[in-house]
C-alpha cells in the first residue's frame, strides 16, 4: 500500500497546484477516520504512553484499549 500523506504549502510555493489540492480532498475522508480513532485513544484512553515493559503486556494494554474504544462506539451506536 501507498502512504496517503497530505501535501502542504511552503514557503518557496505557497499555493498547491490543483492537482495536489484534490489528492489532499480524496485522501480526507479515510485519514479523518484513522485519525480520530488515534485521538481518541489517546485523549479518552490515555494511551499516550505504554506502561508496561514486555511487547505482550504492551500489546494487551493496547488491546484492553482497543475493546473499551469499540464498545463505547457500540453503546453509543446502539443508544
Amino acid at each position: 500500500k501507498k502512504p496517503r500523506i497530505a501535501f502542504r504549502p511552503n514557503r518557496h510555493h505557497p499555493e498547491l497546484p490543483p492537482r495536489l489540492k484534490r489528492y489532499n480532498r480524496l485522501i480526507a475522508r479515510r485519514r479523518a477516520q484513522v485519525e480520530t480513532t488515534f485521538a481518541t485513544l489517546k485523549r479518552r484512553m490515555r494511551l499516550t504512553c505504554i506502561r508496561y515493559v514486555g511487547l505482550m503486556k504492551a500489546s494487551g494494554q493496547v488491546l484492553l484499549a482497543s475493546i473499551a474504544f469499540n464498545m463505547r462506539r457500540w453503546a453509543t451506536i446502539a443508544a
